[in-house]
């Protein structure tokens, strides 16, 4: 994974703690540990006669997992997921279901959020009007500490694949919540985890000079909104796991009250040059661009279409593959051009190993600007108050 940048770059002030701290992090801790698919064994079995699974999960139980999906080979398990609880969606998606021959993951490392255990209730009833029973088909990743799905779990002989009790949602993606589900997706997840301990060796060789740390310096004392930007779309999902990471991380106040954070925008190469590309030039210039470049030989022949066009003939000769790549670089020079701050990511090859890479190099970044603002990027105390707010308002009515 190689960087190029084109933003004014400030001096540095990483002291060995923050490498001390980060190494000190439980996630960290588990990303060095010694792997083994052993643990999974018996939701291996459980899933082992089924094509298609039902994931049940919101936030970063579902957003990692999918962002997995995204680049799973086209021989893997049919995964359908569930991260919202809009009956229309729910209903119209679970009327071409065969129960019977499809496996369900529930995620959620509480086990009391409220939106997942309404999901698996609304399955539940489905299954009873079938007369089946759910515990042939479901797995739960969850604490084992007595919450709700454990509870319910336990009550009905359920598997539990134990969440890490120390490594929240959005960060969980490189532990169970992730784990799992990617190797049902026949995704290489030692692979994944040594693209993540990859990045992680890469920032103890040299912290001052590792391209993320130096973006995360930037965007911290800038405040700019990252933007990210990928020309692929199976790195779409990424963006939108990204979004959560950034987002619920670093929206925080600080200890005296202060309110920090920044907003992260999802965009993908090359539609959204359609419909963001016009804000980004002539708009405010309140953004930091990453762009991410996928150096795939796929492509596909093309036919001639035979007309004298001035909009077709500098097509002529050319691939989808050959316009994408030109307007990536078009788009990229042109934001250099209108002096704004841009970088440029590429990647070999889409596979486990480079979505480790970006995954962990993202939540250094995170992590990074979290100690520079000095906030919390392990909480998310607002989103805890409006679930509290949610319960009364259902309890009232």
């Amino acid at each position: 994974m190689q960087y190029s940048s084109f933003f004014k770059k400030q001096e540095i002030n990483l002291s060995k703690d923050f490498i001390d701290y980060v190494q000190s992090l439980p996630l960290f801790n588990y990303i060095d540990s010694a792997f083994s698919a052993d643990l999974y064994t018996q939701a291996f079995n459980k899933f082992s006669g089924f094509d298609s699974i039902i994931h049940l999960g919101t936030g970063g139980s579902s957003l990692g997992p999918q962002a997995l999906y995204s680049i799973a080979p086209t021989n893997k398990k049919n995964f359908n997921f569930f991260d919202n609880i809009d009956p229309i969606t729910f209903k119209e998606r679970l009327n071409s279901v065969d129960f019977s021959k499809t496996g369900i993951l529930v995620a959620s490392k509480s086990g009391n959020t409220a939106e997942t255990l309404m999901q698996l209730a609304t399955i539940k009833k489905i299954y009873d009007d079938h007369r089946l029973n759910i515990r042939d088909n479901l797995v739960i990743i969850t604490q084992t500490d007595g919450n709700a799905l454990d509870t319910f779990a336990k009550n009905n002989e359920i598997v539990v694949v134990p969440h890490h009790n120390q490594i929240g949602g959005r960060f969980a993606v490189f532990a169970e919540v992730g784990i799992l589900p990617g190797i049902l997706m026949g995704l290489d997840m030692t692979a994944f985890r040594s693209g993540a301990q990859n990045i992680i060796a890469q920032l103890k060789e040299s912290p001052t000079t590792f391209a993320p740390i130096e973006a995360a310096n930037f965007l911290a004392h800038s405040k700019l909104n990252p933007v990210i930007f990928p020309y692929t779309d199976k790195l779409k999902l990424f963006g939108a796991w990204f979004a959560q990471l950034w987002g619920e991380s670093l929206g925080k106040k600080d200890d005296t009250g202060e309110r920090f954070g920044s907003t992260p925008i999802q965009a993908v190469g090359a539609t959204d040059q359609h419909s963001q590309l016009q804000l980004y030039i002539d708009g405010p210039k309140d953004k930091f661009f990453t762009f991410i470049r996928a150096n795939s030989n796929t492509d596909l022949e093309v036919s001639d279409l035979g007309i004298d066009h001035q909009s077709y003939n500098g097509l002529k000769g050319h691939t989808l593959k050959d316009l994408l790549d030109a307007e990536l670089s078009a788009t990229y020079k042109t934001l250099i051009k209108h002096e704004l701050p841009v970088r440029l990511i590429d990647i070999p090859e889409i596979n486990p190993f480079s979505l480790g890479q970006l995954m962990m190099s993202a939540v250094i970044e995170t992590l990074y600007v979290a100690k520079i603002w000095n906030v919390n990027p392990f909480d998310q105390p607002a989103v805890e108050e409006g679930k509290i707010l949610a319960m009364q308002f259902l309890n009232d009515k």
